[in-house]
């Protein structure tokens, strides 16, 4: 059970996006919702439309203005409706505040936009989506934001794929998708990729070599069997559970096709913290998966135990 959902926002229409989804997941989850905002030490000197202008990290006409718009924010969506909105402004590096934030009090999700503009273009979002996903320790639901000022209207999940790749670790993805989803109506797709396995070759054989139909085969196999054991631990008379094996290469790629196949309006899967060479095949996965996806993705962060 969620009981605290936080949103970072950067003072951008785009990351507002994220807004919406978190609004609307903590008021049926009955969840408290807390919008904040870091004010990271700038340079001396930006570039704004008049040339080089000088700033302060501390100048309080900025920190008031960046309080002001965290009230602003928090203002409109009582009007809408979401009553008990609080709002913090944060001091230091973006990513260690919030998740810090977001660690110290407790939250059980945090919701942003992947991608954030603010008025000097600045990016940090799309940076600090891929950063989080690494430090925190609590699930993290990805907005891709759309062009222009329409935003979809946000609801509970009834359609969830979750991508599976055997493990405990990977499982770690499903009590979210299904704290996230429709607790009357919800359907959940277990999907695991299997890479089809290529035939030994020789040194100096081209690279493209034939695929073990027979291995292949024996794991898509194993596959199902799992996929059917995990899916009869989650069935319900509110939880429909189908599974998923697909056998193709590109994992990722993959996971995105069958969840535009099955019209999937959220797509949940975990993710390994390490960095560098320690980070793990599904870390890399869920990079891809983020990268490609046109619909909201939670990760879920399992921790490294190296």
């Amino acid at each position: 059970m969620i009981k605290s959902v936080l949103v970072p926002l950067d003072g951008s229409p785009f990351s507002e996006q994220a807004l919406p989804w978190a609004a609307c997941l903590s008021k049926v989850a009955g969840a408290h919702l807390e919008l904040v905002r870091v004010h990271d030490p700038v340079p001396p000197w930006t570039i704004a439309t008049e040339g080089a202008v000088a700033v302060t990290a501390e100048d309080p006409i900025i920190r008031d203005a960046e309080e002001q718009y965290l009230a602003n924010c928090a203002a409109r969506l009582e009007e809408g409706g979401f009553a008990g909105v609080t709002q913090q402004l944060l001091f230091g590096e973006v990513v260690e505040q919030i998740a810090a934030h977001a660690e110290d009090n407790a939250f059980g999700l945090v919701v942003l936009a992947t991608h954030g503009r603010g008025a000097l273009s600045r990016l940090w979002l799309g940076s600090v989506s891929d950063a989080l996903v690494r430090r925190l320790t609590v699930p993290v639901l990805l907005i891709r934001p759309t062009e222009g000022t329409a935003v979809p209207p946000a609801e509970k999940f009834r359609k969830v794929v979750v991508a599976l790749d055997g493990s405990t670790e990977s499982e770690s993805a499903i009590a979210p998708a299904l704290a996230l989803s429709d607790p009357e109506r919800c359907e959940l797709v277990l999907l695991r990729v299997v890479p089809p396995v290529p035939i030994a070759g020789e040194a100096g054989m081209g690279a493209s070599l034939p695929f073990d139909d027979t291995l292949t085969s024996s794991l898509t196999e194993q596959a199902e069997a799992y996929l059917e054991e995990v899916a009869a631990r989650l069935r319900s008379t509110a939880v429909k559970v189908a599974i998923r094996v697909v056998v193709e290469p590109g994992v990722a790629q993959a996971i995105l096709h069958e969840a535009t196949l099955a019209n999937a309006e959220l797509v949940a899967l975990a993710t390994h913290g390490a960095r560098g060479l320690r980070r793990m095949v599904l870390g890399s996965v869920a990079d891809k998966v983020l990268r490609g996806a046109d619909r909201p993705v939670l990760l879920t962060r399992v921790l490294d135990r190296r």
